[in-house]
């Protein structure tokens, strides 16, 4: 009976393991969230893995056409055969795309894998929009640094009492 349970434990471990080879996920995150014109725009990149291997082999250089940015990344997948450790990690890359005109833009993840298709498919995509920097270089000039304002009143305040110091002596 005890080897029976065993039997079971064993396969249903193996049944789970196989089950989460092929489970990832993938997220992508535009820094910042709401880029202007003025921002240096970076993309990251994340994949989280539920067993080690899958890995990340190649993150891939950034493709450009117009405004659809792109990379291709490769993906480690275990054989069917092959033993895999349950250990939850993830891999992640910064993609710097730069300081970037006011517009709409798509960033998009293609994923190839060892072991399994040649081909690349679109694992994920991320719509972004960058703003005008008229808005803030308006709000700029209308409501100065607190610095300045506080240069400004030292100064106003030491030439004042410079000048009722001056008046008191004549």
């Amino acid at each position: 009976m005890f080897g029976l349970f065993l039997f079971l434990a064993v396969m249903l471990s193996f049944s789970v393991q196989f089950a989460f080879a092929e489970r990832m996920g993938c997220w992508v995150k535009v820094i910042p969230e709401q880029p202007t014109e003025l921002d240096e725009v970076k993309v990251a990149v994340n994949f989280l893995f539920y067993t080690c291997p899958p890995n990340v082999t190649d993150f891939g250089e950034i493709h450009r056409d117009g405004n659809t940015f792109s990379v291709d990344v490769v993906v480690y997948v275990p054989r069917k055969d092959e033993l895999v450790p349950q250990v939850i990690h993830n891999e992640s890359n910064v993609y710097r795309l730069g300081r970037l005109e006011a517009g709409e833009y798509i960033f998009r993840v293609y994923v190839q894998t060892v072991h399994g298709s040649s081909e690349y498919w679109l694992e994920k995509e991320v719509r972004f929009t960058v703003s005008s920097s008229d808005n803030e270089a308006i709000h700029a000039a209308e409501l100065p640094n607190i610095s300045y304002v506080l240069v400004l009143l030292a100064l106003t305040s030491v030439a004042t009492i410079l000048l009722k110091a001056s008046k008191r002596r004549r």
